[in-house]
Order: structure tokens, then sequence, then C-alpha cells
């Protein structure tokens, strides 16, 4: 019953274009990753970078696994692509790892704040901003770069 479910639903979503399939697991992966790394941030004190890093350790299987499947729907050889994603997120995360540096430096919004205001109790609010900015940058990257290289078909 549940498979037979599964497989309903399955059929609906694989009718999307895969633009609209890629920003919902796009936007489901960049939740949980964004989460992922304000947690890190939390617990590591406000360690932006280090934070990154542990980010992406966590996220990268589960993006390359959603988006192979649930985006591109590829069939390709699964080592192969899956170092290929793999290296595509390593390149991102230093693209990503240099933005963040940049934004860090460049985002001050706390400072900005109302002193009474109730944002300026969230901790290391700079600092996921910052990391907010450079979502919208590598989203952007991850699609061109898994449509053209990763999981390109033929």
């Amino acid at each position: 019953m549940i498979v037979k479910l599964y497989k309903d639903i399955e059929k609906i979503w694989f009718r999307l274009d895969q633009k609209i399939r890629f920003i919902l697991v796009g936007g489901f992966n960049t939740t949980v990753s964004f989460l992922i790394y304000y947690a890190f941030l939390y617990f590591t004190s406000g360690k932006e970078q280090l934070s990154l890093l542990l980010m992406n350790l966590v996220n990268i299987n589960l993006s390359i696994a959603t988006m192979r499947y649930y985006v591109f729907q590829s069939t390709g050889n699964w080592w192969h692509e899956y170092t290929k994603a793999f290296s595509s997120y390593i390149v991102l995360y230093f693209i990503n790892m240099g933005l963040l540096a940049t934004f860090v430096k460049l985002i001050h919004i706390q400072e900005t704040l109302p002193t009474d205001s109730i944002l300026q109790s969230i901790p290391n609010l700079n600092k996921a901003t910052a990391q907010l900015c450079c979502v919208v940058i590598i989203t952007i990257a991850t699609f061109f770069i898994h449509k053209y290289f990763s999981f390109r078909k033929g």
C-alpha cells in the first residue's frame, strides 16, 4: 500500500519540469544544509569556516542522492556520477569558502538593528546572513554544474 502510494506520487513528481524539481529538491537540500550550518555555527562558537566544512561533510551525500534521482533522473554509472558530483561539491565548497569570508567582512546587519530588536538575540546573525547570501550564488551554480557535468545525459 505504501509502495503503491509512493509510486503514484513519483509518477506525478516526474511529470514536473526539471527546473521545478530542482527548485523543490534544491530548496529542501538548502534548508537542511543551512540548518546544519547554523547548528554547527552555534556549537563551534561562531567559527564560520569550520561550520561550513562540517556542513558540507554532512550534506554532500544527501544532495548528490536527491539531485541524481529526483531532479536529473540519472541512470548512468553510479560511481562515475558520484565522483563527478562529489568533485563538483568540493569546487563549490571552495567558492563558498571565499564568498563566505568576503560576505562576513561586508555584512554587519546586527549592528544596524535597533538595540531592542528581537533579531539582536539571534546568535551569529551576521555570519548566518552571510551564508544565506552565498547560498543564492552556490545554488544557481549547482544547477548548471549538475545539469551539464555531474548528471549529463549522453
